[in-house]
């Protein structure tokens, strides 16, 4: 099965923390808070989706990811 296809465009993830693997991108609050799957600017790889997290947005790896719930009140559901 194509795990591509539950983090489809519009749904709201978080990072995994078993398998997440920090970048240079951590340290402006990428993988932070709840995330929201937006359509990428260009075609991507199968295991990758483009997120857009508080802090701004970063192409990710859907085996680094969860899927989570929608934030309430502009809180971050960690």
């Amino acid at each position: 099965m194509n795990e591509k296809v539950q983090f489809k465009v519009g749904v709201y993830v978080k990072k995994n923390p078993d398998t997440w693997e920090p970048n240079e991108f951590d340290s402006w609050g990428r993988g932070e808070g709840i995330g929201q799957v937006v359509e990428p600017p260009f075609e991507m790889e199968f295991f990758q989706i483009d997120v857009r997290w508080p802090g701004g947005r970063c192409f990710e790896n859907v085996d680094q990811l969860l899927l989570a719930n929608k934030p309430e009140n502009n809180e971050n559901n960690t």
